[in-house]
């Protein structure tokens, strides 16, 4: 081999055993870990809650733009317990109300969101404060699914239900055959009952804090269903996927506001919502029993 040949190998070996080494090094920008949720809000102070529109859980009003409501109180208390300011930042819709969580846009979905098996791709669910009873309802003169839900399950009934919502994943296990109606997820979710009521659909299924307060507004319309709830939707906070750490923070929190009688006091005001609010069984029984 001639010499300058040699050279040339020499060279280009050199450059490339150097190129490797600078690159394949990183840089201490580059070794840095992204920033957790939950150091976010240990730095901060501030949790930064989704949140959206819902019947008694959270309502606004329309002048002032206050937030109040059963979920408004319950999410303000595990602050104050907790020393964390709460800042309710991104208001959603039902089906993208997650994707944030995943985005760092915000670091809790401050709305009880039921566990489902699509939505735990996006987030994972603090342990439930409360149960709520999901039953059908029908227009008030409509006796055809009184104590036989299975008649639903047929081509010519049409389901009410909004887009991302409980209702809508209820329709496809239990009533495949049935069709189903939707509205976007950001829609009034009074409009899925409207739904129902103005023929559009024959029934549709939600918990009864909501369908009273459509009822009362609209007293005669729709009726509950003689049958029993489809489902129990358990309500408590979502992180995103991984945030282990923050999650294990909401727990506790959500424990102590349990054990101490707070939820009970906040949902449980009187006889009527023993049957719209469900507490968790106590996990402990006396010694001896």
């Amino acid at each position: 081999m001639k010499l300058a040949q040699l050279l040339l190998i020499i060279v280009l070996s050199a450059g490339t055993a150097f190129a490797v080494g600078h690159y394949a090094v990183p840089s201490s920008e580059q070794t840095q870990t992204k920033e957790t949720a939950y150091q976010r809000v240990m730095r901060t102070g501030t949790i930064r809650c989704q949140y959206l529109l819902y019947p008694q859980f959270i309502d606004r009003d329309p002048n002032t733009n206050k937030l109040s409501g059963l979920y408004v109180d319950f999410i303000e208390e595990m602050g104050r317990r907790l020393g964390l300011k709460i800042e309710w930042s991104v208001e959603t819709g039902v089906a993208d109300g997650l994707e944030g969580l995943r985005t760092g846009r915000y670091d809790v979905a401050c709305i009880p969101y039921n566990p489902l098996p699509h939505r735990a791709r996006a987030a994972e669910f603090s342990i439930p404060a409360f149960y709520t009873p999901i039953y059908t309802y029908a227009r008030a003169d409509d006796t055809r699914f009184d104590n036989n839900l299975k008649a639903i399950n047929d081509p010519n009934i049409t389901i009410a239900a909004m887009e991302g919502e409980v209702a809508q994943t209820i329709a496809a296990e239990d009533y495949p055959k049935a069709k189903v109606f939707t509205i976007p997820n950001l829609a009034d979710v009074s409009q899925v009952m409207l739904n129902v009521e103005t023929g559009k659909a024959d029934v549709l299924t939600t918990e009864p804090s909501t369908a009273e307060r459509y009822l009362a507004k609209n007293p005669g319309k729709l009726k509950r269903v003689d049958a029993p709830p489809v489902r129990l939707q358990s309500g408590g906070v979502s992180v995103a996927v991984g945030e282990e750490e923050l999650k294990a923070l909401l727990n506790t929190t959500i424990e102590s506001m349990l054990s101490t009688g707070y939820v009970e006091r906040l949902f449980i005001k009187s006889e009527k919502d023993k049957e719209l609010y469900l507490l968790p069984a106590k996990p402990w029984r006396k010694a001896g029993e």
